[in-house]
Formats: C-alpha cells, sequence, structure tokens
C-alpha cells in the first residue's frame, strides 16, 4: 500500500528542490528562446529534448562518498571485510554506534547516496541500499497516486507515461480518477520490475509541469 510505504514519502522529499530546479531551468529555457526567435527555439526544445532523454539516475550505482554502499556499514563507515573473499553472515544483530538516541532508518534525518535517493538500512546486517530496493518485492504492481491540474489530457498522458516508463501497453495499466476542482488525482497500477525501473518512473512523472503532487 503506497499510503502506508515509508518508501513514497522518504524517498521523494530529498529530491523535490532539485526537480523543482529543473522545471523552472526548462521552462526559462523554452520562454527566452520563445521570445528570441524561431532557429532559437527549435534549438531550445531539441536541447529540452535531449536532456530529458538521458539515461535516469536510477540507472548510477549507489554510492557515499564515492563508496558502493553495499560495501559500507554503519554511520558511513567503510567495511573492513572488503577483501574480495565471501562474507560470513554475523549471528548476531546489527548495532549502529552513534550519538546517544540516533535512530536507524529516522524519516526525520534520512541518510541519502550520492545520487540524491534515500537510504535503508537493514537492522540485523547493517547493510544499506535504496529503500525501493530494500522494501519492494519485484516484480510487482505498485500503487502511485499522482495530483495535476485538471486540464486538457492530463490523465490519457499520465496513463501513457506510466505505461512507456513500465514497458507496457496503455490498455494494461488499470487506473482510477477523481476530480477536485482545479486539480484531478490520477491512481494508477504500475507494473514495475525493477527498483531501477520505479525510480524511473518517478523521474518521469517529475517533468510533467502539470504534476504537483505524488505519493
Amino acid at each position: 500500500d503506497d499510503d502506508d510505504s515509508p518508501s513514497n514519502d522518504n524517498d521523494n522529499s530529498k529530491d523535490g528542490e532539485t526537480v523543482n530546479n529543473k522545471k523552472k531551468n526548462d521552462e526559462d529555457l523554452l520562454g527566452d528562446a520563445a521570445s528570441a526567435d524561431a532557429p532559437a527555439f527549435d534549438e531550445a526544445v531539441t536541447k529540452l529534448i535531449r536532456q530529458r532523454r538521458k539515461p535516469p539516475r536510477a540507472s548510477r550505482r549507489s554510492t557515499i562518498n564515492g563508496v558502493p554502499t553495499e560495501k559500507v556499514t554503519g554511520f558511513g563507515a567503510k567495511s573492513n571485510s572488503d577483501s574480495g573473499k565471501p562474507k560470513k553472515k554475523s549471528k548476531k544483530p546489527y548495532v549502529a554506534i552513534g550519538q546517544g538516541g540516533e535512530r536507524i532508518n529516522d524519516p526525520s534525518r534520512p541518510q541519502v547516496d550520492d545520487q540524491g535517493y534515500t537510504l535503508y538500512t537493514n537492522e540485523e546486517t547493517g547493510e544499506k541500499s535504496r529503500v525501493f530496493e530494500a522494501l519492494v518485492d519485484y516484480p510487482c504492481v505498485f500503487t502511485m497516486k499522482i495530483v495535476g491540474a485538471n486540464e486538457g489530457t492530463f490523465v490519457e498522458d499520465i496513463v501513457a507515461l506510466v505505461a512507456d516508463a513500465c514497458e507496457s501497453e496503455v490498455h494494461e495499466i488499470s487506473h482510477s480518477t477523481k476530480a477536485m476542482g482545479k486539480w484531478t488525482s490520477v491512481t494508477v497500477q504500475a507494473p514495475v520490475d525493477s527498483s531501477e525501473m520505479l525510480y524511473t518512473l518517478y523521474e518521469k512523472v517529475d517533468l510533467d509541469p502539470r504534476v504537483k503532487f505524488k505519493f
């Protein structure tokens, strides 16, 4: 259930400012070009399309201070067992050492990797990974709610976007809508095969300037 999962809120709170800045930069880029001449506008559109076709950030390997996240334990310290030999699983529960009162996976103080994704620490082993990697089992049908402007073809466009991100056909995406004045809520059932696909879906939704919230 997306309303109960900590991943839906935590994983995107850190990215909000970056996404908003990107949208503003896109709008400024097109606005400045449109006020000049047609060739400049065409060039701006081409540049914007090129930017949006870049590989998603989720395709980058998770690291903390340049160290692969899976090799980091505790509060950002490198593991001493990085010798290339198979690791023996410890039967002892993981105990993090830090300032008094610090909690593991504290939602008010999330730990983030170098790529901007919120991390989750396994409370038994201390192993760190991105939230959607740790807390979601794949493949699955992930429920996502998207709120945006109640205008034009917003609903159809969102469903098509989800289908594209999930490598599915539009008719395969189950969804429901609810109009709320100038806003429309679209609840989609997204068939995702991996955490990278789910993160990519969130990134593509963020690129639509009509989207106001998602959870």
